[in-house]
């Protein structure tokens, strides 16, 4: 009988070390996955149901009176009002159909897509001249003034070629830096 008791002992034991084995593998498992799942929450999202496209970037109003609002529906109130046309915006996050966007001068707010355009459109930053090519000893063709809206036709290295349409339309190069929209600005 001695000799049942002693084997008992053993396999109780024996069974006791594969708990502890097993519970030891399974906390660690379970360590493991949670900090890889918590590094991937660490990241703020910027997308939920979006487009896909990336994020920032810049787009522009289709219309001439649109409204920011301080959510992604049209249950939020309206947060401010952009009456112009083209005016440039940055992206900043998605939800479904509506963008968190921000103004040149740091104001935000929720735009559905449909208020949107993706043409290329810019604001000068700060007094510059209209060059006929893109370098500084090329011909002027018009001083250019800050938060003047223009139409960015394509962008190189440093310049730009920009369109600007008042009384008559005006065609020309400046230097990138001089325009909020042009890049990641």
């Amino acid at each position: 009988m001695s000799s049942l008791l002693k084997l008992n002992a053993m396999n109780i034991i024996f069974n006791c070390k594969i708990i502890l084995y097993v519970s030891i593998f399974l906390k660690i498992s379970f360590i493991i996955s949670s900090q890889n799942a918590l590094s991937y929450s660490n990241e703020p999202k910027v997308s939920i149901n979006g487009s896909g496209l990336k994020i920032p970037r810049i787009v522009s109003l289709k219309n001439s009176l649109t409204y920011l609002r301080s959510g992604p529906g049209k249950e939020f109130p309206v947060k401010f009002e952009l009456k112009l046309k083209g005016y440039p915006l940055k992206v900043v996050a998605e939800f479904n159909n509506w963008r968190k966007v921000i103004t040149y001068s740091k104001i935000s707010g929720w735009v559905h897509t449909q208020l949107l355009s993706s043409d290329r459109t810019g604001l000068i930053t700060k007094t510059t001249f209209l060059k006929k090519i893109p370098s500084n000893s090329s011909n002027s063709l018009a001083k250019l003034l800050p938060n003047l809206l223009i139409n960015i036709k394509r962008c190189e290295k440093e310049w730009c070629k920009i369109e600007i349409v008042k009384n008559k339309k005006y065609l020309g190069w400046v230097q990138k830096a001089t325009i909020w929209g042009s890049t990641k600005n």
